[in-house]
């Protein structure tokens, strides 16, 4: 029952992440097209030209991180891991998600901590709240740790292989 439950939230997670992603990316893709459209061709500046695409930009990598984190494109040894025995490579990815979601959560609180100071001061350029942009980082965050406890229910009740952990290679 709980294995189905992690396995389906880690489904619907990673849907959700990929249409986040891509909107948010394709957001900034247009926001920034037009700025220099306005600039050049209609040689008119417009006021967020650079604030906004950069905010945009900052959560985009957060929750960029997050991704990364679910499909295992992030920072890592895996050369070494895979030369070591099964057992060791599950006690040592264990203890990696561990880490991770510890990180995750203890960044994640801090970083709610940091945007709910911010309150409803707005953007300079624009009358949004700079709050929405800075809680990106908690978000992103928050969804590291919960990836990495999924995944780590995943590993412990081996519905998660250790294939499923490594990176994709070019192998």
């Amino acid at each position: 029952m709980v294995q189905r439950l992690v396995l389906g939230f880690d489904r619907i997670m990673i849907r959700c992440l990929d249409a986040l992603i891509i909107a948010m990316a394709g957001l900034l893709l247009l926001l920034l097209n037009y700025a220099v459209f306005a600039r050049f061709i209609l040689n008119e500046s417009v006021s967020w030209g650079e604030e906004l695409p950069a905010y945009i930009l900052a959560a985009l990598t957060f929750v960029g991180a997050a991704y990364l984190t679910r499909s295992n494109e992030h920072i890592g040894f895996d050369g070494v891991v895979r030369m070591m025995p099964p057992l060791l490579q599950r006690l040592i990815f264990a203890a990696n998600l561990m880490v991770m979601a510890a990180f995750g959560a203890v960044f994640a609180y801090y970083g709610l901590i940091a945007a709910a100071s911010f309150g409803t001061r707005p953007l300079i350029s624009l009358d949004i709240p700079m709050a929405l942009f800075r809680a990106a980082v908690p978000f992103g965050c928050a969804l590291i740790s919960a990836i990495c406890l999924a995944r780590l229910i995943g590993l412990l009740t081996r519905q998660i292989t250790l294939k499923d952990l490594m990176p994709e290679t070019d192998a």
